[in-house]
């Protein structure tokens, strides 16, 4: 029995033994493994080592630096500073994605830092980015450095202060055209502006005019002759002059006529004002309203009549205004807005209870309509600052006014009659030698430089401008249009 059981107990223990060796096996595989890829690994990075190792180092040229520009008409200069590296035989310029470029040598004048430049032709306008990298015959290179360039071209010069032709005046009998420029303005870069023309005799002339002239006079000038107009500048840190592209303008094309004569006989005491649409409206000495359509040949047609519609003992003046108002001056100075529905003059009011006026102190002895203002003309006088002053009135369509108000817009319009306003784009103005003058107004009622365009005009009373005809009045009566009248591109002889 004793034998049996430590027989068993043998077999347990090499059962246990068993067990213990199958569980080391695999933590032994396991161990040489890490070991093997230890060494793999090891190996490996002693090449990556032995590599760098045998490979000598970068080493670079001193790049370029403190780049500086000067702008020019399609073109640039550039200036950079290079160190004192004795290395550097070249720099390469790049532009346009290193598509263009070029090359300059750089010529080593003496220890420590040297400046160099160059100047790039037939670039594009406007900005371009350049690169620079320092070089020699040894393959050696520096690192990049870069900067943004900006080249003028002809939107830039364009796009500059340029001094404007503010007036034309074409004296026709003396074959004199004389023009007024804008002034020059601090700052403006302005060298000189230039003109150039051929006078009668078909000679060239260029006349320069300098930054200090407001006025200048082209004689032996043709009629219907053409001058090109430019200004010249310089702009600071600037490399080129420039010139900006130049204007060409047309002198007046003078047509002698006296007009077409009317069948319809006007009266020197009424006032006659345009209207809406091809209308011409007559304000008679008792007071009444009569309209006429204006026809296409000029030729006039009574449409109404409303007889004392306005009384001239309660209103001084009266004209149509826009759309369907009109605007009265009474005799007291007081403004109104109207309308005129079935022969009724009726008042058109803020509110239901406002007054019948909407403005006083209106005693100037002449208004001029506008389309959304009007125009009043102060007398002439002493005083050089009101003698003819003129003031723009911006009336709404509820009979009150917009701001600002009263607004001067010129001074000296005393000096002409008629005065009328032609197709909402310019005042015309007849003086006492009967010169017809030209002013252009803007939307706001604004007046511009004055230009003669005819002579001859003192020989009519009236003057009312209906679309783009002239209808004009002599002192007995007799009516005269001008169709297709022109205030810019024609010179007006009718006498």
């Amino acid at each position: 029995m004793a034998i049996t059981q430590f027989h068993n107990n043998r077999n347990g223990i090499n059962f246990i033994q068993m067990k213990k060796i199958t569980k080391i096996v695999p933590i032994t595989l396991a161990f040489v493994a890490v070991v093997l890829l230890f060494l793999s690994s090891c190996d490996k990075m002693d090449d990556i080592q032995r590599k760098y190792a045998e490979k000598e180092e970068q080493v670079y040229l001193g790049k370029v630096d403190s780049i500086k520009y000067f702008s020019g008409f399609g073109r640039a200069k550039i200036t950079w500073y290079i160190g004192s590296d004795p290395k550097v035989e070249k720099t390469i310029i790049y532009w346009n994605r290193r598509k263009d470029s070029i090359v300059k040598e750089f010529v080593r004048k003496g220890a420590g830092v040297q400046k160099d430049s160059v100047i790039v032709e037939n670039l594009p306008e406007g900005s371009t980015l350049f690169e620079f990298r320092n070089v020699n015959n040894r393959g050696e290179t520096s690192l990049y450095s870069s900067s943004t360039i900006n080249v003028w071209g002809s939107e830039f010069a364009d796009g500059l202060r340029a001094r404007n032709l503010t007036a034309f005046n074409f004296d026709y009998a003396k074959s004199l055209f004389t023009l007024n420029l804008s002034p020059s303005t601090r700052g403006d870069s302005v060298i000189y502006s230039e003109i150039v023309y051929k006078d009668k005799a078909g000679a060239e002339k260029t006349v320069r005019i300098e930054r200090a002239t407001v006025e200048v006079q082209l004689p032996n000038f043709p009629d219907a002759g053409e001058f090109k107009f430019r200004t010249v500048f310089f702009p600071p840190q600037g490399l080129d002059i420039v010139y900006n592209k130049f204007k060409t303008y047309r002198a007046p094309d003078a047509i002698s006529t006296r007009g077409t004569k009317l069948s319809v006989t006007g009266r020197i005491a009424s006032k006659y004002f345009t209207g809406e649409g091809q209308s011409l409206y007559e304000w008679n000495a008792t007071g009444g309203i009569i309209r006429y359509a204006v026809n296409a040949d000029g030729s006039l047609t009574q449409t109404a009549s409303m007889a004392s519609l306005v009384p001239r003992a309660t209103y001084r003046d009266f004209f149509y205004y826009n759309e369907d108002r009109f605007i009265g001056i009474n005799t007291a100075g007081a403004v109104s807005m109207h309308q005129i529905q079935n022969a009724q003059l009726i008042f058109v009011k803020a509110t239901s209870t406002s007054a019948n006026t909407f403005g006083t102190g209106f005693t100037m002895p002449r208004f001029v309509p506008g389309n959304g203002f009007f125009l009043s003309v102060l007398a002439a006088s002493a005083d050089p600052l009101t003698s003819g002053e003129v003031k723009a009135w911006y009336a709404k369509n509820d009979a009150t006014f917009g701001a600002p108000n009263g607004v001067t817009v010129g001074t000296g319009y005393a000096i002409y009659e008629p005065l009328t306003m032609f197709n909402n784009q310019s005042l015309l103005g007849v003086d006492a030698n009967g010169i017809l003058w030209s002013i252009p107004v803007t939307a706001n009622g604004a007046l511009g430089y004055r230009s003669r365009i005819g002579t001859g005009w003192n020989r009519f009373k009236k003057i009312v401008a209906v679309g783009t005809s002239l209808i004009c009045m002599e002192e007995n009566g007799d009516f005269y249009v001008f169709n297709n009248f022109n205030s810019t591109d024609k010179y007006w002889i009718v006498n």
